[in-house]
């Protein structure tokens, strides 16, 4: 019976179903018998304290595993799955936003209070009921068993993670914060350029922005209709698809160079790779790093202090302008890249705009909202309908409305160049409104399919809009791009990095990928088709 209650209940039967196919098949045999020992003898250590003679003991493991059922089931409500090691690396890295998750899946969270408190009760009765006990010193076997665990994790990096929740949730989290990522030096820009470059050129990446739900790609759906009146002006480049569905993977892989046949990045190539911001500074560009989302000296999306030696400016509007509105930082963001636009020297800004970042309400004006009924500021994912419309105004303000502002700042005289895409995209379907990206189980493509276009005013960048076929680009031809922009030769940019935005395609396009997952292999991934 406690092996069945926690295989439905504390673990989940379709992950034990993942995790032992994938040690019989992609694995060995002998790996798939020590998961099962395993799991055996740490069903049998809990069998052991729970019914232990010593009753501090058993109370104090209940005591304990109250709050690791609590996270457990909290995250099974949202997501469809338990807690497991993707999740503990992913809040780990995003410790900032828990108060606003909490606040946001609050009733997910005071139903998973009041089932485990049902399920602690459940213990106590069956413990009453039952009389047998075991000695005190078997409860040696809990610890000794959540080390041989612990090790099971890291030796795996999180891929073998299922355990009951008493070990799982404590040791995913204790390895998600003992995994100490690598900061090496990065390798020095290895050429020179053998043309100017563009004076100012700005990469903006939005937050949460589905290509799919704009204008430009679906005309019935008035989000973006200021973008779709001045279409003939921008170089899209249609529905691409992300690098990962997760935010810090895509904004590392982006400003690194990194390459899909890169992916998952176990070896963490990503941090030792030339960046965006010395190509820029070898090029003659100062450079500009623009954080909407983020206040404080807070580095977020893996940067390290070994990025920052390459940037001359970060600016956050969270710090220079602490007062103002949530929605209107990247308004903020529009008039500084008109202010850059006009400066004497060559400009580099590598951008991440708050865009469509969850809570939707939030990130616009309660008196802009076109589309309606919609959530209160303080819900994420209610009934489909209001989600839908809450995030369409969000993208209405964040999308649309910036680029009126900044298209109506710059002139072609400014000598400008803006390529734009987003991070991930949204599962807006109804099985994914609990979990709109990041997922790493039945991932939606949704999940990945972004904006990608070119912002060209003076035509500084040499390729005509109309040349361009608008199927079959993702991240991947950014960071090439961008090295043609800054005046790097395009055939040491096509043999290092692939294909631009720039070129034409004379052959066909591989099929498309994505990384559902973390960039680096940490726990569960796979490589999503993208159609």
């Amino acid at each position: 019976m406690l092996a069945l209650f926690v295989l439905v209940v504390e673990m989940r039967p379709g992950r034990f179903y993942f995790i032992t196919s994938f040690l019989l098949f992609q694995d060995s045999l002998v790996h798939l018998l020590q998961y099962l020992l395993l799991l055996g003898v740490s069903l049998t250590g809990l069998l052991l304290l729970l019914f232990n003679r010593s009753k501090l003991l058993a109370y104090g493991l209940l005591a304990f595993l109250l709050p690791c059922m609590i996270i457990s089931l909290t995250f099974r409500f949202v997501t469809g799955y338990n807690f497991m090691y993707t999740d503990a690396v992913l809040a780990w890295n995003n410790l900032a936003l828990a108060d606003t998750a909490v606040q946001n899946y609050n009733w997910q969270v005071a139903a998973a209070f009041a089932s485990a408190l049902a399920i602690t009760a459940g213990i106590i009765w069956a413990r009453k009921k039952v009389a047998w006990r075991a000695a005190p010193w078997s409860a040696i076997l809990f610890p000794l068993t959540a080390g041989a665990i612990f090790y099971q994790i890291k030796s795996t990096t999180g891929v073998v993670d299922d355990f009951p929740a008493a070990y799982r949730v404590p040791l995913t989290i204790l390895a998600a914060v003992t995994d100490r990522l690598p900061q090496p030096v990065r390798r020095p820009v290895p050429v020179s350029t053998v043309a100017k470059g563009v004076p100012h050129l700005f990469l903006i990446v939005d937050e949460s922005i589905t290509a799919t739900e704009l204008t430009l790609h679906n005309p019935h759906l008035l989000t973006t209709p200021f973008l779709n009146s001045v279409r003939e002006q921008i170089q899209d480049f249609g529905i691409a698809s992300s690098m990962t569905n997760q935010s810090g993977g895509s904004n590392i892989a982006l400003m690194s160079g990194t390459r899909m046949s890169e992916l998952p990045d176990t070896g963490f190539h990503t941090f030792s790779s030339t960046n965006i911001f010395q190509f820029a500074r070898k090029a003659g560009y100062t450079t500009y790093y623009i954080d909407a989302q983020q206040g404080g000296e807070v580095l977020q999306n893996f940067m390290s202090p070994e990025d920052l030696k390459y940037i001359d400016y970060v600016e956050r509007p969270a710090n220079q302008h602490p007062k103002k509105p949530y929605h209107d930082r990247d308004m903020w963001v529009a008039n500084r890249l008109a202010q850059l636009a006009k400066e004497k020297t060559k400009v580099f800004a590598f951008v991440v705009k708050v865009g469509a970042h969850w809570p939707y309400a939030r990130t616009y004006p309660a008196d802009s909202a076109v589309f309606t009924p919609v959530l209160s500021p303080r819900s994420i994912y209610k009934d489909p309908e209001r989600t839908l419309n809450t995030y369409h105004n969000s993208l209405r303000w964040t999308v649309d409305h910036f680029w009126r502002q900044l298209m109506h700042s710059i002139s072609p005289a400014d000598s400008t160049v803006v390529v734009y895409t987003s991070d991930h995209g949204q599962n807006l379907t109804q099985a994914g409104l609990s979990l709109t990206h990041a997922s790493v189980h039945d991932t939606s493509p949704q999940e990945a399919a972004v904006p990608l276009w070119i912002w060209d005013p003076g035509q500084l960048s040499g390729a005509t809009r109309a040349a361009k076929t608008r199927q079959g680009y993702s991240h991947e031809h950014i960071f090439p791009t961008l090295l043609r922009l800054q005046g790097y030769s395009p055939a040491w940019v096509r043999q290092q990095y692939g294909p631009s935005l720039l070129e034409t395609m004379t052959t066909p396009r591989p099929q498309r990928f994505f990384l559902s997952g973390d960039l680096f292999g940490r726990g569960s991934y796979s490589l999503v088709p993208f159609r």
